[in-house]
Parts: C-alpha cells; sequence; structure tokens
C-alpha cells in the first residue's frame, strides 16, 4: 500500500483478539459524503476472493440504483438478457422489474430463478460487456453488507457464498481501499442513520462496552481443555450463563460506570473460570420455538424453489405440511425427512468440521454489534442457523445412507440455512426471526445436542 493510504490500527479486546478497526471515526461524518473515507471493523480472521461459482446470481434479488437503471437503459442492456437458458440473448421487455413494496427496481430472473444476465459459463454479461466497475452495486458488494452504527461500520461477510464458508483467498484486511469506496457508495444509494448497539432491552452499549463484549465472547469460545482442545458445545454453554448473568434485569440497569466495571470483573471470571460447568439442557420452549425457527427456513426455501407467482394452493399445502412435519405431527415432505436426522452422526471433535464451525461462531462475533437487533438477538440467530445447519446436514447424510457428516454436506446446509438472510429481507420477517431464534436457549439447544 502506499503512504498515502491510513494505516491500520488493530483494537484489541481483553483476550488479545479482536476485529480490526480502521483509524478513529467521527460519528458526525457524512458516509455518502464523496471525501469521506470511512473507517471499518472487520473480521481480521475472514478471507475472501471470487471464485466465480455463481452461487450468488440464483435465487436472489438484485435491486439497481436509479442511476444504475438509467445507465443500463442507455446502453440497452436488454440485448444481453435471456429469458431463459434455450432462448437466444435479446428482450424488448425490459429486464428489470417493481420489488414489491418498495420503491427500486430489480433484475428479471428467468423461470428457474438464475439472472437473465447470467451465461452458460457462469459469467455476468454486464461484467463482460459493460466492466466490473458497471454491474449492480448489490452484486459488487457481495457477499459484504455495511452496518452503520456509533462507532465504525461494521461488515459482515454472508456465509451464503461457499467462499466464505470454505474461507479462501485475501484476508478481508488487505481489502479495505476496495471496501471503503464500496461503502462510500453503498451509503450513498441506501442511506440510513447509525444505529444504536444494544445489549438488550433498554440497555445500550457504548463503542467500548462493545468490543469488551466481543472480547468476553471471544475468550470464552476459545477456551481450551487441559489437553489444549476446543469443546465448542461447552464453551457455547459458558457464553449462554454469562450472557444470563450479564442481561439480569439487576445488571442492566446499572449506571454506565457501574455497568462497565461489571462487566470487566465478571467477564475476565467467566474466561478464566476452570471448573466443570453443570450441564443445563434446553428448556421445551426453547425446543418448541426451534421448530418454529427450522420451520421458517425449510418453507422460505420451499418458496425459492417453487418459483411461481404468488402463494398458490398446491404451495400452501406442501407448507402446511412441512409445518405438522417440523412439529412431529405429520410425515415426510419431499426431501424434508427429519426422521434421518437420527441415522447420522456430526462429530465436532472432527478437525474439518469442527473447524467450520468455529469459523462461523468466531466471524459472528467478532461483527457482533450492527444495532440491526440487540447484541443477544445478533447471537442468537446466528446460532439458530447454525442449529438448522447440523439438521439439515445430519438430514441429507442420514437420507443417502451415510452414518457420518462430511464437510461439504455441512457447508452446503449451512449456506441453505443462511440463504433466507438474502431469500426475503422484510422487516417482518426479520422480527419473527430474533423471535423464534430463542435468544440464549438457541445456544443451549446446540450446547446440549447430541447424536
Amino acid at each position: 500500500m502506499g503512504a498515502h493510504h491510513r494505516t491500520y490500527a488493530r483494537a484489541l479486546d481483553p483476550a488479545n483478539r479482536g476485529a480490526l478497526v480502521l483509524d478513529p471515526v467521527d460519528p458526525s461524518v457524512d458516509l455518502a459524503a464523496p471525501s469521506a473515507m470511512p473507517a471499518l471493523l472487520l473480521d481480521p480472521e475472514q478471507r475472501f476472493t471470487c471464485r466465480q461459482c455463481a452461487r450468488c446470481c440464483r435465487g436472489w434479488d438484485v435491486a439497481l440504483t436509479p442511476g444504475e437503471l438509467d445507465a443500463y437503459r442507455k446502453a440497452g442492456v436488454g440485448r444481453f438478457f435471456r429469458a431463459s437458458p434455450e432462448q437466444p440473448e435479446g428482450t424488448e421487455a425490459e429486464p428489470w422489474e417493481p420489488v414489491p413494496g418498495y420503491p427500486h427496481q430489480r433484475l428479471r430472473k428467468r423461470s428457474d430463478g438464475t439472472c437473465g444476465f447470467l451465461s452458460d459459463d457462469n459469467r455476468c454479461r454486464l461484467h463482460q460487456e459493460l466492466g466490473a466497475d458497471r454491474k449492480p452495486l448489490t452484486c459488487r458488494l457481495f457477499p459484504f453488507q455495511f452496518h452503520p452504527t456509533g462507532g465504525p461500520p461494521v461488515v459482515t461477510a454472508s456465509f451464503c457464498c461457499p467462499t466464505v464458508v470454505a474461507n479462501l483467498g485475501a484476508p478481508v484486511a488487505s481489502q479495505t481501499p476496495e471496501l471503503r469506496s464500496l461503502a462510500q457508495d453503498w451509503f450513498r444509494a441506501y442511506p440510513e442513520p447509525a444505529n444504536d448497539v444494544v445489549l438488550v432491552g433498554n440497555r445500550l452499549l457504548s463503542a467500548v462496552q462493545t468490543k469488551a463484549v466481543r472480547g468476553v465472547l471471544r475468550g470464552l469460545l476459545e477456551r481450551r481443555t487441559s489437553s489444549g482442545e476446543i469443546e465448542l458445545r461447552d464453551n457455547l454453554a459458558r457464553i449462554a450463563r454469562w450472557l444470563e448473568d450479564l442481561t439480569r434485569y439487576r445488571v442492566t440497569r446499572l449506571d454506565d460506570d457501574a455497568f462497565e466495571e461489571y462487566l470487566g470483573v465478571m467477564g475476565r471470571y467467566a474466561v478464566s473460570d476452570t471448573k466443570a460447568l453443570l450441564p443445563r439442557p434446553p428448556s421445551r420452549l426453547g425446543r418448541l420455538v426451534f421448530r418454529g425457527f427450522l420451520f421458517t427456513v425449510l418453507a422460505a426455501a420451499e418458496r425459492l424453489r417453487d418459483r411461481s407467482s404468488g402463494f398458490r394452493l398446491g404451495l400452501r399445502l406442501r407448507v402446511l405440511r412441512l409445518l405438522l412435519h417440523t412439529h412431529g405431527l405429520g410425515p415426510p415432505v419431499g426431501e424434508v425427512s427429519l426422521r434421518s436426522t437420527g441415522k447420522s452422526h456430526l462429530d465436532l471433535a472432527d478437525p474439518a468440521l469442527g473447524g467450520l464451525v468455529h469459523h462461523y461462531l468466531r466471524a459472528s462475533i467478532e461483527t457482533l454489534g450492527t444495532g440491526r437487533r440487540s447484541v443477544v438477538d445478533e447471537l442468537a440467530l446466528a446460532v439458530a442457523f447454525l442449529n438448522v445447519a447440523l439438521v439439515l446436514a445430519r438430514m441429507k447424510a442420514g437420507a443417502e445412507g451415510r452414518t457420518e457428516v462430511d464437510l461439504a454436506t455441512l457447508s452446503q446446509g449451512l449456506m441453505e440455512a443462511v440463504d433466507l438472510t438474502h431469500a426475503d429481507p422484510g422487516a417482518a420477517l426479520g422480527r419473527r426471526l430474533s423471535t423464534l431464534a430463542g435468544g440464549v436457549e438457541s445456544l443451549y439447544l446446540f450446547a446440549g445436542a447430541r447424536p
């Protein structure tokens, strides 16, 4: 990097780890201003280099900014569009359509959900004909998302992307000039106020407190046994216990100084505590709401596969059957058979499987505090998606007659679970998922899950 680029400064948490923060940030700065070069908070261990698998070109909406829409009209991009793989390029109809419920246009997709600008060799025709910088901002940004807060904007990476899941490519921290430029473009096109970071309820967290919470959570995640191994299930149970204590009413109503002191003292104690943890199984309510969460993910996937317009009677009936099956009241529905999960085993002591789960949990902790929901709900939602991924992986392995889940199956299960975050960005669904995630019960569910 040249001398004109700003230098990196690592903000270390109490466990001597932490997200990478680039420069201090002034909360009053206009992130969309052309002269602004926003600081970003990144997961320092995440890697990504696009491998052109085109998974992100299938199924999800690609919103267009007014500027992109005008430029594409002038460029006549319809000549690169194909309504189906069997048809030649070219359409007289506009290759975009309104986004229902939003004041935006989106690229039209083919009947199978694939972007109409995707070529047979998984290449974007807009990229090929107009250049990489002329692709929709939504596409240029993926797999990253920016979240404005009172501190540095948080950058998250989507685990819908197989390269993010596999953690391959260049370190994200080395791509900050490009990410900063994208952040400016994003905040200019889709301005939103900075979000307060909330622990739970009305308990706001300062930037220092948020970093301390991340640090304690990372320290608990990294706890090792006497033999030097990371026991993920035990560590998640310890995280759940610590969050239960931190979110008690008598603690959350402390004044800022007292709360910060309590956070530091009890956080250090939780990380250094060597006593064995008494097991605490997930509650019946926790198990019940997880069934609702699992159903929501499966129903959303069913709707994505259907591709028809509207919520037809046949689709409604399949979704109803899914609801009954996920609650143990009906037979399997197509490939969805929860009975198959009992036929396979998922061993987190396996370095590959445990490594993937550890990577996902670490990345989730390092970028907590986006302000989209409380920190407790953010973590609970991340673990709930992981719990769904474990179910999907065991279900697939069992259906194929395999007794062990392998890395490829778990990776696929994780991507399919997290797909829901892109399939329907509606606020109502987001609130429903936060409720169904079950708070710390999702952590206890993970900790208590056994073959």
